[in-house]
């Protein structure tokens, strides 16, 4: 299936191998790609800037949404280590052969695992990403703004200890994207991150009203798999990767990608004075990947 969203881009709906549908969404038709990985809550809506960017590298651009999410099916229970194979089964439907991976937030350690286990993926980028749950010898919540600490010590507990908070926030984000979204992770924005958000409040609002558009199963998925073992090792990875982080994170404190760079031989790390949660990407966009396109050797 393939439907027609704004000029250049297009959505999919890809079967996979036990069953499950992975809605995707491509810009462009290059044969090396951008795989995207979003954040948590994850959705997506047509980006401008990922479209820019993406042809003056020479990069189709896949988005594909995790279970949950949108019109993929769920998969409850999924781990880190259970994504990977849904994009070799995407990338592979739309005729790529290699790909690079960039995921933020939630979707870094998504990235990260598609560098351990995806053979189709030559580097991946890993940005503003938070460590497992059990990294040894961090303070997972240090520096951790009390909004998304109350999320996640409610995740840490279980499935249906989350799930409420979810729900009722869930529906006020729905209600009004931006505006209800600010309000919840008010603690959370510095100045750099705040004017991300209202300076692009259209793809802003749209990407959250898509990762919600059918519920909070795809957000509660994200949170347990985000809280529970990974399925994979970290020291494992020999896929080249590049670890980046603001140092004005609230969201997730940079302390966690600089702990996860030290545990993968040979990977770049990143920390940025300027930056916070959201205005990384946003801003380096061509720099990040372009690195990562150095580090495939295209």
């Amino acid at each position: 299936m393939s439907a027609e969203l704004a000029p250049g881009w297009s959505s999919e709906l890809v079967s996979l191998p036990d069953g499950r549908t992975c809605e995707v969404l491509v810009h462009g038709d290059q044969e090396r790609a951008l795989v995207h990985q979003p954040g948590t809550p994850s959705g997506t809506a047509p980006d401008p800037l990922l479209a820019e960017v993406g042809d003056a590298l020479g990069l189709r651009v896949v988005i594909p949404l995790r279970p949950g999410y949108g019109s993929s099916t769920p998969n409850p229970g999924r781990r880190m280590a259970d994504v990977p194979g849904d994009i070799e089964a995407v990338v592979a439907k739309l005729g790529v052969r290699e790909f690079i991976s960039a995921g933020y937030s939630g979707g870094g350690p998504h990235s990260l695992a598609t560098a351990a286990l995806a053979p189709s993926c030559k580097a991946a980028a890993v940005v503003v990403s938070p460590a497992p749950r059990d990294a040894e010898g961090l303070d997972y919540y240090d520096g951790m703004a009390a909004s998304n600490h109350e999320e996640w010590a409610l995740a840490d507990q279980g499935i249906e200890a989350v799930r409420p908070w979810l729900e009722r926030h869930g529906a006020e984000i729905r209600e009004n994207p931006v505006a209800n979204f600010v309000e919840l992770t008010s603690d959370a924005l510095p100045d750099v991150d705040r004017a991300v958000i209202l300076g692009d409040a259209g793809r802003v609002g749209a990407g959250l009203a898509k990762a919600l558009e059918n519920g909070i199963e795809g957000w509660l998925e994200d949170d347990i798999a985000l809280t529970t073992p990974w399925g994979f090792d970290l020291p494992s990875v020999t896929t080249p990767v590049a670890f980046w982080a603001g140092r004005q994170d609230k969201f997730i404190s940079c302390r966690h990608t600089a702990w996860m760079a030290l545990q993968i031989p040979g990977s770049d790390l990143h920390l940025l004075a300027e930056h916070g949660h959201l205005s990384l990407m946003r801003a380096l966009l061509p720099e990040l990947l372009g690195d990562l396109i150095r580090k495939a050797g295209w």
